[in-house]
Order: structure tokens, then C-alpha cells, then sequence
């Protein structure tokens, strides 16, 4: 029965950390652990290895300096090993704040904002992560009926996330040597990608397919840079790059690179323009 209770029931030791930029600082929370904004700052000046300074008088330059403040606090609990996932609530101030913060954590990380900005365009929010912003529908001022159910949802929701991440880690026991390949496709290159992946699916290849627009190039770059890809195969014929480990060089529609993605030692190894593959196609119905 304390088993069953345990997995119906998750508890999930929260912490609570300070990142508000107005003038009155808060010490202590009863009931919760508690980080206050003044540790928050000292962990970043460490870092930085300066003395702590005062937050700015201006609010877009202490929301800056605070997000970066928590982002190196975050990194810090996440090589400890003790970060199990993060969430936290605010408006447009709030929310670009914490972002900037949850958006370096690894892949599978939880991370949730309940934000009065997740029905707008969130793109600069959420980038290319696995970063949930959950409407807040109303205002975050105080406790009312509607707050309440979204808040309590939005709080069931990250202690599943957490329970279940901290479930597939303890259970995960891949010993799966075999390469993760990246493979960039287009609607005319479908047909060619369908074939090369189904054959590589019964090789024991996993395969990740991202559309050549739009979000996708950006987010298989990061996904390089964090090592799950580590073979790449350009399908769409999109991105500028020679037969060669994976370049400085690639550059998509909108102008961006992939720096230092060289540094993870991903293969490319091979190209289909997707003009060529147009022509292929056109010759075959011929």
C-alpha cells in the first residue's frame, strides 16, 4: 500500500528561490526551503569572481541581471545533481527572466512557466528547448477560483514531469552504442528520408527528423551541441555544407550558423539537394 500511495501520490521536495527585483527583499518563507535573491546574486559574482553590487534602480537591467544570476544557479544545482526540474510563475518581466534561466537546461529537464504571455508569440521564450509555458488565463495578483484550478494544474503537472523523469533514470539501464543520426527534410524529400530511416530503424539506428524550416534547423544545431546527434544527413538540400565532419559553415534560410557544433565531432555523410531530388523524381515518372 506505501508503494502504490507513493506512485499515485509523488511528493516532490520543492524549493523555493527569490528572484524578484523590487525593493523589498524577502528572508525566509516558513513551511518551504528558501533561497533568497542575495544568495542568488552572490553565486553569480563567485563565478564571476567580482564583489556583489547593488541591483540596478533600472528594471529591464535588473531583470537581465537576475535572469543571469539564476541561470548560473541553476547550472550549479544541475552539476551537483540535485536539480530535479524548475517551475516558476510571473508575467512578461517574470517570464523573459526565468526563460533565459530554464531555457540552458539539458533536454529532459522539466521546466514550466505559468505566464499571463504563453497564448502570444513565445518563440523568444521558449527557442528551441522543451520549455512548457502554461497560460495563467488571469492576472498572477493573489488567490481566486480561477488562479487556483490553473495554479493547482500547473503544479500536478511539474510533480508528474518530475516523478516520471526521476522514474526513467532510475529505470534506464540503454547500453545502445549505435549512433543517433539527424536527418533535415523537406515535403519533396519525404519519400527519400521515409527509405533511409526505415532502413536505418532495422539497423538499430535511432533517427531524429527535423523539417529544413522554420524552428527545426535551430533546434537540431542544439541538439547536436548537447550530444544526441551525433551523424548528420542533410535530406533538404538547405544548409551549405561540404561531405565532411559537421562545419562552422552550415547556415540555414535565415542567415544563422552552427557554431562550434564541430566541437561534438557529429558526421555528415552525405548531401540531397532537394532541386536534384525534384529532377529524380520527375525522370522516374518519366
Amino acid at each position: 500500500m506505501d508503494n502504490l500511495h507513493m506512485l499515485l501520490f509523488p511528493e516532490v521536495q520543492v524549493t523555493v528561490v527569490d528572484v524578484s527585483t523590487s525593493q523589498k527583499e524577502t528572508e525566509s518563507l516558513q513551511d518551504f526551503a528558501f533561497v533568497s535573491r542575495k544568495e542568488i546574486l552572490s553565486c553569480y559574482f563567485e563565478s564571476l569572481k567580482q564583489d556583489p553590487t547593488p541591483l540596478p534602480d533600472d528594471r529591464s537591467k535588473a531583470v537581465a541581471l537576475m535572469g543571469k544570476a539564476l541561470e548560473q544557479f541553476l547550472k550549479n544545482a544541475q552539476e551537483n545533481h540535485v536539480l530535479a526540474g524548475v517551475i516558476g510563475l510571473g508575467g512578461s518581466g517574470g517570464t523573459s527572466l526565468m526563460s533565459s534561466a530554464f531555457r540552458p537546461l539539458p533536454l529532459g529537464v522539466p521546466k514550466i512557466i505559468v505566464s499571463t504571455v504563453a497564448s502570444g508569440k513565445t518563440d523568444s521564450y521558449v527557442g528551441t528547448t522543451d520549455l512548457v509555458l502554461f497560460p495563467s488565463v488571469v492576472d498572477i495578483c493573489g488567490i481566486n477560483s480561477v488562479s487556483r484550478t490553473i495554479l493547482s494544474n500547473a503544479g500536478a503537472a511539474f510533480a508528474g514531469m518530475v516523478f516520471g523523469r526521476l522514474e526513467r533514470l532510475r529505470n534506464s539501464c540503454s547500453n545502445n552504442e549505435k549512433f543517433t543520426v539527424g536527418m533535415t527534410m523537406f515535403g519533396v524529400t519525404t519519400p527519400c528520408v521515409n527509405a533511409v530511416r526505415e532502413r536505418l530503424v532495422k539497423e538499430g539506428y535511432e533517427t531524429l527528423v527535423f523539417h529544413a524550416t522554420g524552428i527545426g534547423g535551430k533546434a537540431m544545431e542544439d541538439l547536436v551541441k548537447e550530444g544526441f546527434i551525433q551523424v548528420f544527413l542533410p535530406l533538404s538540400g538547405k544548409h551549405n555544407v561540404t561531405p565532411t565532419p559537421i562545419t562552422k559553415t552550415m547556415e540555414d534560410k535565415e542567415g544563422s550558423k552552427m557554431h562550434k557544433v564541430i566541437e561534438k565531432d557529429a558526421q555528415e555523410i552525405g548531401k540531397v539537394d532537394k532541386n536534384s531530388w525534384k529532377t529524380y523524381r520527375r525522370r522516374n515518372r518519366q
